[in-house]
């Protein structure tokens, strides 16, 4: 997975971990192992659960930098 993304930070690592794993659970629920199978439904179902889960995990680490000032 790290030769995909070219110097990913901390935080992208983190999401593409979280992102993996969402796409993990989908497979699991959906019971459908092999991308053949996937209605189209099902096929954007499953991006979506993975680009949601990669925002998502990117916008829970932001850092709070309201009220600071840069000189």
């Amino acid at each position: 997975m790290d030769n995909y993304m070219i110097d990913k930070s901390p935080n992208e690592k983190v999401a593409l971990n979280e992102a993996c794993a969402a796409a993990g659970m989908f497979i699991e629920a959906n019971g459908v192992y092999d991308f053949l199978q996937f209605s189209p439904t099902q096929f954007d179902e499953f991006i979506e659960a993975i680009v949601t889960a990669y925002v998502d995990s990117l916008q829970t680490q932001r850092v709070d930098t309201e009220g600071v000032r840069f000189p």
